[in-house]
């Protein structure tokens, strides 16, 4: 038997799975990623240890695999898209990686006309994390810095370049640099509207396309991964393009939601073309396709915070998932329960980008009357997460359609429930754990064996249980979406 082993490397976790040949899942490992950050909107990396932790949860996932080197046929990675990840004409890191969430460059970008300008080419509301604004904010503060770069590079293209000593980009990230997103390249207009010398354009690597070969794991890391020399390793893609390739979004007209720390609302385009409702990202995927995304920042965080708030109880993982499934249990008993209270899940220090962009946009929960206790709460929360799905979807999903739901939140004994109620549409239940992963598997398999893709993808996507709307709750919900969605507009002028 042979084996893939895919490096899904996260903002906050660095996971690694190993799959057989059939795409079942044999094993995985991870650890936590330390980032680096401050007040002042810092979100950093130390790129050298961060490649040693990689390297340390690769040869650890195949101690416990009891898989011998020899056996894995390939690997790939996927990894946080966008930031800033840098090194120097000795291939040494020259400052720490500036990951997607940073924000320091917002100081710089007072004139919202330039986002505006440059949403009508990409699609995407640009975050002040992504590469180009960094690259701008470089050249103002780290002028020293920016001089001794030879490459920039991703997440995904820092760990393979330690695998195989070969440096490259691929498509998918360079179009939401931002960059030109009908034929995933860097943009000279954007640039332009940056202000910033296509001299530049040097400072990043060759393109390929994610399938392709990015090279054979060296000697220096199979010492440290226990990876035999000569692996190959395929380019690979940013980690919203591998989740979807793992949900299934390889199909035009695919609606997917992929709920975790963030709640990514996708819908896969067959064509380029932008929406109009100024709001959201746009990625280049695979299979000449994209990926219209409606994305709140905010998802299971929400959960995260009322626990914290309104639970007395102690602050571990575990603890957590007994407090949920306690809820959850108790919400089930009263039968499709209905409160007065609207909980707006915009829960975090960037704003909104979805399906409005404020950048200043906060959660609220409103309604509050004496009666109202913890379980209340938790309640508008989980129908704040669900009416912010209903809210990024607008008039692009109808009855007739089914939501594809994913991530940890899609694990929930209610939460899909009430989603396919507040949607009025079926939900179905997408049963592997880790869709990053799955997704580079798929690649390494089309790289390997130039097998169809898309037949490779539709035939190994996994449905669990499907849910269907009740018509009461439905009614419900609806009545609440039309007040929900009338108080987050009427806040617009407060935030």
């Amino acid at each position: 038997m042979k084996y893939y082993i895919a490096i899904d490397a996260g903002t906050s976790v660095i996971k690694t799975v190993i799959f057989n040949t059939n795409f079942k899942q044999i094993n995985s490992y991870s650890i936590k990623n330390p980032v680096v950050t401050d007040k002042f909107g810092k979100s950093e990396i130390e790129m050298e240890k961060f490649w040693f932790l990689t390297a340390k949860c690769i040869k650890l996932l195949i101690k416990k695999s009891k898989i011998q080197s020899q056996s894995i046929a390939g690997l790939g990675i996927t990894g946080n898209m966008v930031g800033f990840w840098s090194i120097s004409n000795k291939n040494k890191p020259v400052r720490n990686a500036i990951l997607w969430n940073d924000i320091r460059s917002r100081r710089i970008f007072t004139n919202q006309n330039i986002f505006d300008q440059i949403y009508k080419i990409t699609g995407s509301i640009v975050q002040y994390g992504c590469t180009i604004p960094i690259l701008k904010w470089m050249t103002k503060f780290e002028k020293e810095n920016l001089k001794k770069i030879k490459y920039i590079l991703t997440c995904k293209d820092w760990l393979r370049f330690k695998l195989t000593g070969n440096i490259n980009n691929d498509e998918t990230e360079v179009s939401v640099y931002p960059g030109d997103i009908k034929n995933r390249k860097l943009s000279t207009k954007i640039f332009k509207i940056f202000k910033l010398n296509t001299k530049y354009f040097k400072l990043f690597p060759e393109i390929k396309k994610s399938t392709e070969l990015g090279g054979y794991v060296t000697k220096s890391a199979s010492k440290l991964t226990n990876l035999k020399v000569g692996t190959p390793v395929i380019i690979g893609c940013g980690d919203v393009i591998a989740s979807t390739l793992g949900a299934g979004g390889i199909s035009h007209n695919k609606k997917i939601s992929i709920i975790g720390t963030t709640c990514h609302n996708i819908i896969v385009k067959s064509n380029p073309k932008i929406s109009k409702d100024n709001s959201g990202l746009f990625f280049a995927s695979l299979n000449n396709t994209w990926l219209e995304t409606k994305i709140n920042v905010a998802g299971t965080t929400n959960f995260d915070w009322i626990i914290n708030n309104f639970y007395k109880k102690s602050k571990n993982y575990f603890d957590k998932i007994k407090i949920i499934n306690n809820f959850e249990n108790k919400y089930l008993k009263k039968n499709y329960y209905e409160n007065s209270l609207i909980f707006l899940p915009y829960l975090n220090y960037g704003g909104s980008i979805s399906p409005f962009v404020n950048l200043n946009s906060k959660a609220e929960i409103f309604g509050i009357l004496p009666h109202h206790n913890d379980f209340d709460i938790m309640t508008s929360c989980y129908e704040g997460i669900a009416l912010s799905i209903k809210d990024c979807y607008g008039n692009k999903i109808n009855k007739k359609d089914n939501l594809y739901l994913a991530g940890g939140a899609s694990k929930s004994k209610i939460l899909p429930q009430i989603i396919s109620n507040a949607l009025n549409v079926k939900v179905k239940i997408l049963t592997n754990s880790e869709l990053g992963a799955l997704g580079i598997s798929f690649l390494i398999d089309n790289y390997l064996n130039k097998t169809n893709l898309k037949n490779l993808i539709n035939t190994h996507q996994k449905i669990g249980h499907i849910f269907t709307p009740n018509k009461k709750h439905s009614k419900y919900l609806n009545n609440k979406y039309q007040k929900y969605k009338k108080l987050r507009e009427s806040l617009e002028n407060i935030w």
